[in-house]
């Protein structure tokens, strides 16, 4: 289990990943197609995509509910 101080970054780990798996693919075959080496074209893109949206998911984290708060009322 990991402490509740770091659940934001394992909450940054886990939306960076499915976002950067998911749109990765949308992307990758929306550009390219289905056809022959779609798996290793995808694959690239998530690796690419990871990388960005994982870190920046984990500082997002820590002022977007700041933001929220102040743009919602009680």
């Amino acid at each position: 289990m990991v402490p509740r101080k770091y659940g934001f970054i394992l909450a940054g780990l886990m939306v960076g990943s499915f976002m950067s798996f998911l749109m990765s693919g949308a992307i990758t075959a929306v550009n390219t197609g289905f056809g022959a080496g779609f798996a290793g074209r995808w694959m690239t893109a998530f690796a690419v995509a990871w990388s960005l949206a994982v870190p920046l998911a984990i500082v997002a984290s820590r002022f977007v509910p700041g933001i929220v708060q102040r743009l919602t009322r009680p």
